[in-house]
């Protein structure tokens, strides 16, 4: 959960600060947790019988067989009372043979458990009481280690450590979760149980830039809905507009845009399906918050559709981007999966009317024909040749699979050589600051002149954290090539054309070494596409 009410705007972190993705201190997990958590529905009124309920229902439906696996107790199990030595102690009448219990109970139903705390002393439950009294020292600070290793010892397997009190209390995100995920890694050493560690600090300080090296997932933004609320497409939209940080996500690192919000009260089957197709684009965790026990079969349906399980799961762990928006608000995401020539498409109408969207293959990075699937319908379209027509009703969004031939704008990745000069793209004294210039140098195989070219056309550096950005939104002669941020922006998107030249797709310039000099330190800048060689490149 997140407060309601609180306004949380992410700080900016310099880039020479940022930590590049890694091995996290938390377990590694393969695919994008999948499971169900207790807050959308229950809010702070949990108990062993809820939980043991739920975890019953998830099996029963069938979810558990296609992936749901995850039984995630969030705030409410834990008043903030401890015994004399500090452990946390629980209301057995609330959880009788306390929590170990109810981990063993979900592990004998053959799931995994989840448990929740606070970075802070106390917890949203004392800020945000819901359902239950305001509890003074339910969150975990001054007692990590000895927390965690509480957690691992009862059996959870994951832990969310949300940011209530961690807000009030002015703390520092970056360093806080670090010491809460190096605490983890102590727990698991000392008990050889490991968690997933779900960091929850709703988008504050970018944690995109720097929670990939410590946690298995980020929260992105606030929650979709505060207790007591109905969800909405626009919360919906604006959740999975703020996890738009695709050079954060790889295998075992994702992006979260919060619970899903499938199947709860006031949300049509229409709007539970274009909201799995948003999260299953991004390849975000599927953590299903709706009632599993009470839920129609029309939204243990939608949770269960396994071509979007699939999509979501897919092997390579990337986020879909967006690659065109013709008219605005009339979008398309590509997401690249698992295999040769494989893209999952969402074709998004954010408008008030229904609206035409084209699919062009070109953009997905495919070669001229492809064939077409519609995920929802479950009916193949066939075969089309450069793109594909879909209507898309207002406020909603068809998710297709697109299978074709890896055309010369599909991903690549290495060194960007000048025809002319035979130095290659070098991004200045491998600074990682935004805004450092991008020119030519002698081709070393350093990280700061090892480029990837995205199916969503983006040229990134440093494993994907920098991309290759027309500086200012410059779409004139002289504009300088700068790295930053990845945003998704059209001024960070270039297209990888077969005569040797790489264009801007907002300015329709070629890249171009400054005054056809060819010595080392020349600058990269946008000029006016001609039939010089200073503005031909290779991958090599």
């Amino acid at each position: 959960m997140a407060a309601a009410g609180l306004s949380i705007g992410p700080a900016p972190v310099s880039g020479a600060d940022v930590r590049p993705a890694g091995a996290a201190t938390s377990q590694a997990v393969a695919a994008p947790p999948m499971g169900w958590a207790s807050w959308n529905s229950f809010a702070a009124q949990i108990n062993y019988d809820v939980i043991r309920t739920q975890a019953d229902a998830i099996v029963s439906s069938g979810l558990q067989g296609i992936g749901y696996q995850y039984v995630n107790i969030d705030e409410g199990w834990w008043q903030g009372t401890r015994d004399s030595a500090g452990n946390i102690t629980v209301d057995t009448r609330e959880w009788p043979g306390g929590m170990q219990a109810v981990a063993d109970y979900i592990h004998s139903k053959g799931l995994k458990a989840g448990i929740y705390t606070d970075a802070g002393r106390d917890g949203c439950g004392y800020y945000y009481p819901t359902g239950r009294p305001a509890a003074p020292g339910s969150g975990s600070e001054g007692h990590y280690d000895q927390d965690f290793r509480q957690f691992a010892t009862w059996g959870f397997d994951f832990v969310k450590v949300d940011w209530c009190g961690g807000n009030a209390e002015h703390l520092d995100p970056r360093s806080t979760y670090q010491a809460i995920s190096d605490a983890i890694g102590r727990a698991t050493a000392q008990t050889g149980h490991p968690m997933v560690l779900s960091v929850c600090d709703w988008g504050a300080q970018n944690p995109w830039d720097w929670a990939p090296g410590m946690s298995t997932m980020w929260r992105t933004s606030g929650d979709i809905i505060y207790w007591g609320q109905r969800p909405s497409m626009d919360r919906v939209l604006a959740n999975f507009d703020s996890a738009q940080h695709p050079a954060a996500q790889n295998v075992g690192h994702y992006n979260d845009p919060d619970m899903l919000v499938v199947g709860m009260p006031g949300f049509t089957a229409a709007q539970n399906q274009s909201h799995l197709s948003l999260w299953a684009i991004s390849g975000a965790p599927l953590l299903a918050g709706n009632n599993i026990a009470t839920m129609t079969t029309e939204t243990r349906d939608i949770l269960a559709n396994k071509e979007v399980v699939a999509i979501d799961q897919d092997a390579l762990g990337r986020q879909g981007v967006k690659v065109a928006e013709d008219q605005a608000g009339s979008q398309v995401y590509s997401k690249v999966l698992a295999g040769t020539g494989r893209r999952a498409v969402v074709a998004l109408n954010r408008t008030g009317s229904a609206s035409d969207i084209v699919v062009r293959f070109a953009d997905l990075g495919l070669a001229a024909a492809a064939s077409v699937r519609n995920v929802w319908t479950a009916t193949d379209v066939g075969s089309r040749t450069t793109s594909y027509t879909v209507n898309v009703p207002a406020h909603e969004a068809v998710l297709l699979t697109v299978t074709g031939t890896e055309g010369p704008g599909g991903p690549k990745a290495g060194a960007i050589v000048g025809l002319q000069s035979h130095r290659c793209l070098d991004i200045n004294n491998s600074a990682t600051t935004n805004g450092t210039q991008a020119q030519l140098w002698d081709c070393n195989g350093r990280d700061n002149q090892r480029l990837t070219y995205s199916a969503g056309r983006q040229l990134t550096v440093y494993n994907g954290t920098k991309c290759l950005d027309a500086y200012n939104q410059g779409t004139v002669n002289g504009a300088q090539v700068v790295i930053w941020d990845c945003n998704g922006q059209a001024n960070q998107q270039w297209a990888v054309n077969s005569n040797g030249t790489i264009t801007g797709v907002q300015s329709g310039l070629c890249l171009d070494a400054s005054n056809a000099n060819t010595a080392n330190g020349t600058r990269i800048i946008l000029w006016s596409c001609g039939t010089g060689d200073n503005q031909k490149w290779t991958f090599q």
